[in-house]
């Protein structure tokens, strides 16, 4: 369904919206024909002077204090927290916990969940009427593998690396603990300044990323009443790229990820106990070629279209604001950097432009991630394996639902008679989705446009992550992050984030300087 230029402002009351439909994207959406003539520029969102005022005061003492900003993002990056190998857990989600205590948060709580502990905080600026917003951390890292590194991946050393004078090197310096680290500087320096920031900030930090967030839950739920008072997630954080532009996405697919796995044991045929001499399958059936008949079941011959039964039942169209934003985003989106990145000569159906944006974002998936049996080691070993296993991710698009993916699953293998096979759910969570047109979206859209900068805005991206748990029911928090700033190489070898920048690209004190930009901004951004 189409709407008029009229229509959609009533719909989201942002007529006086300071951004503008301009600069959020959604130029091209209406269908009237007044809307087909050029947008105006749109009016910038002019802060009170008394918040102007701060603002330059804060810009000062973050230049002043750049070198012991630098020192923070060092002192936190040097605490190792790989939390797939439970390397210093405990003592970085103290360290963070500090943190908070730092910028006399009233409440600091440990939490304790299944797995690793979560941090609780709240900051209340004690002003009547003023926003509350909710603010996410991972205080874990990647893995690493030290002898690959340049320097060493906890040192956080400071490096010149082209085109950057200056760069902070280290595991997770990006991703995302020395980014963070910077927004907490941004937050320390306002106080220091006004004595108090202009929001009321709940603070919900994991120890669990990237491991798939599987008890982050738990954190939310503990807090879940308090949490659905607050006005919005704001999660400022660098995101400019090399050349300067910034990409924005607005959500991210959900995610289910699990094990097949078929043995002789199960079955009832086959090796029974361990694997056999490879004679005997002329008389002895192969678990390995039973999984492979269960996995060629569940898609079409080219592997491109998922064959279960009401796999597809849920999965929704994109919507108009969705299709908005498709054709803003299809003007500058590059194929080619796309081959070139993922090494790909072809994409599916020879697919390009936004019929590729749409199979990319839209797309429901089946996904082998890896499949073993038996001996796969240098030179020969004849055996016949007595089972066989499969790592398997189902990437969610809305409005497909998580716990409806292993029923599906189970139902189909039983259907063709693979009742045997077992089933291991690893991980799993839910899409997530918030409107370009809510207020936090458009406060941080505006500081954007301070800096001469028009986002690449995506409806979500094709990756998943756990923000589900603010946008969808209880909470129902419209969520957002942003900011100036530049890192690269999160999760691979020398991972850094920029300290001194270049003529496209801020350096450490810009990018502090547009999280307070955009903090101040949302706090007298008016929501009706």
């Amino acid at each position: 369904m189409s709407m008029t230029r009229k229509e959609f402002l009533e719909l989201t009351g942002k007529a006086a919206m300071g951004v503008g439909l301009a600069g959020s994207g959604l130029t091209g959406l209406f269908d009237d024909a007044a809307a087909q003539k050029p947008a105006k520029p749109a009016k910038p969102f002019t802060l009170s002077a008394k918040a102007q005022q701060a603002i330059q005061k804060v810009y000062r003492h973050i230049e002043e204090n750049k070198q012991r900003h630098i020192a923070r993002l060092q002192e936190y990056l040097r605490q190792p927290s790989v939390s797939a190998q439970h390397i210093g857990i405990e003592r970085c989600a103290e360290m963070l916990a500090g943190y908070y205590r730092d910028l006399d948060c009233q409440e600091v709580e440990m939490v304790k969940t299944d797995g690793n502990p979560g941090i609780w905080a709240y900051y209340d600026c004690g002003v009547k009427g003023a926003k509350t917003i909710v603010n996410y951390s991972m205080y874990d890292v990647q893995p690493v593998e030290e002898k690959e590194w340049t320097t060493p991946p906890f040192a956080a050393e400071l490096v010149k690396m082209d085109p950057f004078p200056l760069v902070l090197r280290a595991r997770g310096a990006i991703n995302s603990k020395g980014s963070y680290r910077m927004w907490l500087n941004a937050l320390e320096s306002i106080i220091a300044v006004e004595g108090k920031l202009p929001v009321n900030i709940m603070f919900t930090a994991e120890g669990e990323e990237e491991l798939g967030s599987p008890h982050f839950h738990q954190i939310i739920e503990q807090y879940a009443d308090r949490l659905k008072t607050a006005n919005a997630v704001l999660n400022p954080d660098p995101t400019q790229a090399l050349d300067g532009s910034v990409t924005m996405s607005l959500g991210n697919k959900g995610i289910v990820y699990f094990e097949l796995e078929c043995s002789g044991t199960d079955w009832g045929r086959g090796p029974t106990q361990r694997e056999i001499h490879s004679s005997f399958k002329a008389a002895v059936d192969s678990p390995v070629w039973r999984l492979l008949k269960a996995l060629s079941s569940m898609t079409s011959e080219d592997g491109n279209s998922i064959m279960i039964e009401h796999f597809y039942d849920r999965v929704a169209p994109p919507s108009q604001e969705d299709e908005a934003l498709l054709a803003e985003l299809v003007k500058t989106f590059n194929v080619e950097n796309w081959r070139k990145a993922n090494a790909v000569d072809v994409f599916i159906d020879n697919a390009e432009g936004i019929d590729l944006l749409k199979k990319y974002l839209y797309s429901t998936t089946l996904n082998l991630d890896g499949i073993w049996a038996g001996y796969t080691g240098p030179g020969t070993k004849t055996i016949l394996p007595h089972k066989a296993t499969c790592k398997i991710d189902v990437r969610l698009v809305p409005n497909q639902e998580a716990k409806d993916i292993i029923p599906l699953i189970r139902a189909h293998l039983d259907k063709h008679g693979f009742t045997d096979i077992k089933i291991r759910q690893l991980s799993g969570y839910e899409w997530s989705k918030t409107s370009v047109t809510q207020p936090v979206v458009q406060a941080v859209l505006n500081v954007y446009q301070k800096n001469n900068i028009r986002p690449v805005i995506w409806p979500h991206t094709g990756g998943s992550a756990p923000f589900y748990l603010y946008t969808r029911p209880p909470l129902s928090l419209p969520t957002c992050g942003g900011g100036m700033g530049h890192g690269a190489r999160a999760h691979s070898v020398d991972e850094y984030i920029v300290i001194d920048g270049n003529d496209r690209v801020a350096g450490i004190a810009e990018a502090e300087k547009s999280f307070v930009d955009i903090l101040y901004t949302y706090a007298e951004w008016k929501t009706t």
